[in-house]
């Protein structure tokens, strides 16, 4: 878990140190994966005004806080994909989306493929 924690920090440094901010943002996805999670949340979990917690965020990691959130729980989705044979559904409910549909967009977009085709791929 510590390998996997040093390689999204690793993600967000580019290049550079990273932020206690951003420290704390893959910290707050951790623990916060199995629930559905937005920029507010987090900003009120660092008690941070919204707009001021995503533009620091996209500053500091070059990423927007909303990308981070949907990347990290859609890699959550590869691991549970190929490593479990949960149905789609259960791993969607699990990740905190709101419907199968959704997590399958989001899928799609992150993962560059639809999760059936990715565990398909990847068994």
């Amino acid at each position: 878990m510590l390998l996997e924690f040093t390689e999204q920090v690793e993600k967000l440094r580019r290049g550079r140190h990273a932020t206690k901010l951003a420290l704390d943002a893959a910290n707050y996805m951790r623990h916060h994966l199995s629930e559905p999670v937005s920029v507010a949340d987090m900003a009120a979990a660092f008690y941070l005004s919204r707009p001021y917690l995503s533009a620091r965020f996209k500053r500091e990691t070059g990423q927007t806080l909303t990308d981070f959130i949907l990347s990290e729980k859609t890699e959550e989705a590869r691991r549970l994909l190929r490593y479990s044979d949960k149905p789609l559904s259960s791993i969607s409910a699990y990740l905190g989306f709101s419907s199968h549909g959704h997590f399958s967009r989001v899928f799609k977009k992150y993962a560059g493929m639809t999760p059936n085709e990715y565990r398909e791929r990847h068994r």
